[in-house]
């Protein structure tokens, strides 16, 4: 059962979307309504941008340099604390008690998402949705929709007004 109390979870990656859902949660849920404003970051993913082909033109795949893994993961949590810090920023001008709140992606964006909002007994979680293809969906999958399914606490969804929500 979500506490009346406790803050609402915004989902916050600094996108189109995300911003609007900070603007329109706050409206609903009203002037001075805790908020952790989290931003999730994916380890490795910087990674995998960069990583040669297994087996491209023949030659064998090096196996990576830690240390630069480990610099690229800072970065990325770097990355993610800025955009956490902006969203907070722009809940606490819409009337919020926003805290920034960064996790690392262990499992899922939504298995974070849920376990924060386990963790701080939340009252609300918030998400701002993108709108994707058909295709973009079965491939990207959509944390809104794992979120929707897995969570016994309100979810409020906020859908973008510009067309694509980025």
């Amino acid at each position: 059962m979500p506490n009346p109390d406790g803050p609402i979870i915004i989902a916050y990656d600094g996108s189109v979307a995300a911003n609007q859902a900070i603007e329109q949660a706050s409206g609903i849920v009203g002037s001075g309504t805790k908020a952790v404003i989290l931003t999730v970051w994916e380890s490795g993913l910087m990674n995998a941008a960069i990583a040669p082909i297994p087996g491209g033109l023949g030659a064998p795949v090096p196996p990576p340099d830690i240390e630069q893994v480990r610099e690229l993961d800072r970065s990325e949590e770097d990355h993610a604390e800025k955009i956490a810090r902006q969203g907070a920023e722009l809940a606490r001008q819409h009337g919020l008690d926003a805290e920034a709140h960064v996790a690392r992606d262990e499992r899922s964006v939504a298995s974070t998402i849920l376990e924060l909002a386990e963790e701080r007994d939340a009252r609300a979680i918030v998400i701002g949705s993108r709108r994707h293809s058909a295709i973009a969906s079965v491939l990207l999958g959509s944390t809104t929709e794992k979120v929707l399914h897995t969570t016994k606490r309100p979810l409020i969804v906020i859908r973008p007004s510009d067309g694509d929500g980025h």
